[in-house]
């Protein structure tokens, strides 16, 4: 749908789903503003420079199932390879990913988001906690859009639009970036994670990073280790000292590492994953509109698409008023 008039829209967030749905509205000639209250774009698209090595210490891989994802990777992103090592469960059994081959960007995961930003109007160390509604459209610091669309997390989205439900609950998530001495430490040249699930505790899962080219430097293997819900609540105000000693020995019996871990890192998500049972249909006030995975199935695919979703309910709701 094409408008023949622009119209001001805020997207409150610049993780993956909300950069997709302000480069949509963008590309239909609607003028857009980001307002991102962290440093950089991406989210839980993060990745990071640690120990010299490359890690994606949020998202470790994406798929490309739909045609439209194709398309937008050929056409905005062409440095992504594709992971050859298999994930394996807590038997050591294969585990086949529905959506097809697991892929990462050479640059750094976070990379794609930065290639979203790239010509959007995106405002860093911006918080916006509330918006108001107004006759004229709704007001955002200091400034009236025709509409807002929030692909913030479920609780943050409800604040943010003054509603009585949250869209879904989220868990907090701890991650270790854990580094040994040497290459192919254990059983990591067998494959590329371990998905052990919530029974696994105190770990989720464990991926080896140097199943990347080009991430890990020097003679080092590096692991990013994933807690489980509970683990992550226990130790959610728990200095990573204290965490981070436990989760490299589990990763070592998991592994079968010898070695001793030269050098570990902690970080929490506080709103690290969505409770696919606690999801709600929520109904939004005419001009408020959310994405991301509080609706969506938390990948980087699915959230891409919803952003286009939203951005498509944006231009509907604007060709109607």
């Amino acid at each position: 749908m094409e408008m023949k008039q622009t119209a001001a829209v805020a997207v409150i967030g610049a993780g993956l789903s909300g950069l997709s749905c302000a480069q949509a509205l963008r590309a239909a000639g609607v003028n857009v503003r980001v307002f991102e209250s962290a440093p950089d774009v991406g989210g839980r698209c993060a990745t990071r420079l640690w120990q010299g090595h490359l890690i994606d210490y949020g998202v470790h891989y994406f798929t490309a199932e739909s045609v439209d994802f194709k398309k937008e990777l050929l056409t905005r992103l062409r440095q992504f390879r594709p992971i050859i090592s298999p994930v394996v469960d807590q038997n050591s059994l294969m585990t086949l990913n529905a959506a097809g081959p697991r892929f990462y960007v050479l640059q750094g995961n976070n990379y794609f988001a930065q290639i979203l930003a790239k010509n959007l109007d995106v405002h860093l160390n911006t918080p916006v906690k509330t918006v108001s509604f107004t006759s004229d459209g709704v007001s955002c610091l200091g400034e009236t859009y025709r509409a807002v669309v929030s692909s913030l997390p479920g609780p943050l989205t409800a604040r943010l639009f003054g509603l009585a439900e949250s869209p879904a609950e989220y868990e907090p998530s701890l991650v270790a970036m854990l580094e040994y001495a040497g290459t192919n430490v254990g059983t990591s040249r067998k494959c590329f994670g371990r998905v052990l699930g919530d029974s696994g505790e105190p770990i989720l899962s464990s991926h080896c990073e140097n199943n990347k080219s080009g991430r890990v430097v020097g003679d080092k293997t590096v692991f990013v280790v994933q807690a489980t819900s509970r683990f992550s609540r226990d130790n959610a105000d728990t200095p990573p000292e204290k965490y981070l000693p436990l989760l490299a020995r589990e990763n070592e019996k998991l592994w079968q590492i010898g070695n001793p871990c030269t050098a570990s890192s902690g970080h929490l998500w506080i709103h690290g994953r969505p409770i696919e049972e606690h999801r709600h249909e929520v109904k939004l006030l005419p001009g408020a509109f959310h994405c991301g995975d509080s609706r969506a199935t938390s990948n980087v695919e699915n959230v891409w698409l919803d952003g286009r979703r939203a951005a498509r309910e944006v231009l509907a709701y604007l060709a109607g008023i």
